[in-house]
């Protein structure tokens, strides 16, 4: 054998391989592409969806429950903390009339958009506070990475998008009948509608086809590490420069999907929501 080859297969003997490996032991609950989670809590909602699921920078897990009893459908607010596994009510808000929740981590705010008005929560107190006109009735509420709001309210049964400007609405009129509305870090809108997944680049005047989603009422779109992750009964994801949608193989319809600062996941589905613990440094090592 070439005496430089001998070097090399000795070295490799001794020290391992230079690369990042799969370990052959290693188990999962759930696989993404490439990345490896194990089941590690789950929150009962009881007879509920949960959706529109944010994570804080603190690990509260914020999220809304919709149900339904006697008097009709409800939509409500509940939290997570990050030391608890049962969700709890958010207090101070309209009783069965918060539609969905967003979190400014720049600020490290969490607002809720309601059937009367936009909401922001105290850390200190656990209570929330109206911060907008009651008249503003967002059906989503979400926010770019300045920290802009925006909303899409029903105006005559089709879905409208605003940006707001302190109490004033700006209308985009290119964009309607949405569905569920995501906006990443570089201010790129993903929208789901007619059971398809459009994305509006940020220096683009009119939306691109991205591939077609089952859409059954509810459902969001989450993007983290440039990855667009969508929980509408199936959960699909696409990678940001590439062409096809992809979908996990899931027991469950899923509702929600939200991630923590340490790529943790959470996916709701009715029922239930259920933590995943990433666990792909146990799943890949570097040796040296």
């Amino acid at each position: 054998m070439n005496l430089y080859l001998i070097i090399i297969f000795l070295s490799v003997l001794k020290n391992g391989s230079p690369f990042d490996l799969p370990n052959q032991s290693c188990g999962s609950d759930l696989t993404i592409d490439k990345d490896h989670y194990n089941a590690s809590e789950v929150y009962d909602v009881g007879n509920a969806y949960p959706t529109d699921a944010h994570y804080d920078k603190y690990g509260n897990l914020f999220f809304i429950e919709s149900g339904r009893n006697l008097d009709g459908y409800y939509f409500d607010a509940k939290v997570v903390k990050a030391n608890s596994t049962v969700p709890e009510k958010v207090n101070g808000l309209p009783d069965g009339q918060c539609y969905s929740v967003t979190v400014d981590k720049t600020s490290s705010l969490v607002y809720f958009g309601t059937g009367r008005g936009i909401y922001a929560y105290n850390y200190n107190s656990e209570d929330t506070k109206l911060v907008s006109s009651p008249e503003i009735k967002p059906n989503e509420l979400f926010l770019d990475k300045d920290g802009n709001k925006y909303i899409t309210e029903s105006d005559d049964g089709v879905e409208q998008l605003y940006l707001l400007s302190g109490e004033r609405k700006i209308r985009f009129k290119s964009l309607e009948a949405l569905n569920e509305v995501a906006v990443d870090d570089k201010n790129n809108f993903y929208f789901i509608k007619d059971d398809k997944l459009f994305v509006l680049k940020n220096n683009l005047s009119f939306p691109t086809l991205v591939g077609n989603v089952t859409y059954e009422g509810l459902g969001q779109i989450s993007v983290h590490k440039n990855v667009v992750y969508v929980a509408s009964e199936t959960l699909y994801y696409i990678h940001e420069n590439d062409t096809a949608l992809k979908n996990v193989n899931l027991r469950d319809n899923v509702t929600a999907i939200a991630f923590d600062s340490s790529s943790n996941l959470a996916l709701g589905t009715y029922g239930k929501i259920v933590k995943y613990e990433n666990k792909n440094s146990e799943c890949y090592h570097r040796k040296h």
